[in-house]
């Protein structure tokens, strides 16, 4: 008797609940955007893990590698209070892009697209007492996020890692062309018309990555990028003769292009662009020995932001 077809799916779905930690809000009682990476791709592997079976693939030696994170934060006057709700959907997609080089043939990528929508009672009023929640309204849309991971097989040579087949273990769900252009460093660093860059606001930050940087995956954990990044945007702020408090981010954008490791010595280069009130930081993380100019850093940031 012959197989029965899988049925295919569009997306897998998910709802889950969150409690916002103390650190996980700013005095605005805001999501920070270090927080956006636990709040939009932690629920997706905890509970998703057993629909998805990416430990089975990775003993196939395929693996799903972040590399785009869009975060986009929603500011209310006076923030939401400590629980959210997240609705996520996962899609399977496929992204043609043209080659590097004339007569290139063009990249075929696989990739795993998580979107996710925050949503948290917003804060009618400060809190009474410092530090306690506030009066809550209704529910509002506190943050999104969208994650593209593309298929990889990391241990497989030069030229053969790319993933151009359906892995068996994600064959429920609908192949469907990535929404939009595949995004690239070059992109990200396209500015609007009338941004300027604001010579003072330019910052260049070392250090060593360590072991508190590292998560079991044996690299540095995307997460110490944004955190650094949000701490070197202070001291561009503060160079650059602008009330750091006065500042807030509302997207953030990130390139991930090859992992960091324990013991490897960084430079991250970040320099503000502004128009008007509107704050664009790009950050670029290399290591101490390559050039500020290389062009193909490790991690790119952009994030948005404005004074309030």
């Amino acid at each position: 008797m012959p197989d029965t077809p899988q049925r295919q799916i569009a997306c897998v779905e998910h709802i889950g609940a969150m409690a916002a930690e103390i650190g996980d809000l700013d005095l605005r009682r805001n999501l920070k955007m270090r927080t956006f990476m636990g709040f939009v791709l932690a629920p997706v592997f905890r509970e998703l893990q057993p629909r998805l079976r990416y430990t089975e693939m990775g003993r196939r030696g395929i693996t799903p590698m972040q590399y785009y994170d869009d975060f986009e934060s929603f500011p209310a006057p006076h923030g939401y209070g400590d629980d959210f709700e997240g609705r996520y959907q996962l899609r399977l997609c496929r992204s043609v892009s043209e080659g590097s080089g004339p007569g290139a043939a063009p990249i075929e990528r696989l990739i795993v697209e998580t979107r996710a929508t925050l949503t948290g009672r917003a804060a009618s009023g400060p809190p009474a007492a410092l530090g306690y929640q506030p009066a809550l309204g209704g529910p509002a849309v506190a943050g999104t996020g969208r994650v593209l991971h593309v298929l990889t097989r990391p241990l497989a040579p030069p030229g053969r890692r790319w993933v151009h087949e359906i892995p068996q273990e994600l064959a429920m769900l609908e192949l469907q062309p990535l929404d939009g252009p595949f995004p690239t460093i070059e992109g990200l660093r396209s500015l609007e018309p009338g941004f300027a860059a604001l010579d003072a606001g330019c910052v260049q930050l070392g250090g060593i990555w360590g072991v508190a940087n590292s998560d079991v995956y044996q690299h540095v954990h995307a997460r110490e990028y944004i955190a650094a990044m949000e701490n070197g945007i202070t001291a561009a702020l503060a160079g650059a003769g602008l009330a750091v408090g006065d500042y807030a981010a509302t997207r953030g954008r990130i390139i991930f292009r090859r992992p960091s490791f324990v013991g490897q010595r960084y430079v991250l280069d970040i320099r503000l662009h502004r128009r008007h009130a509107e704050i664009v930081a790009l950050g670029a993380f290399r290591e101490a020995d390559e050039a500020a100019d290389a062009g193909r850093p490790a991690v790119l940031l952009r994030f948005d932001g404005r004074l309030v």
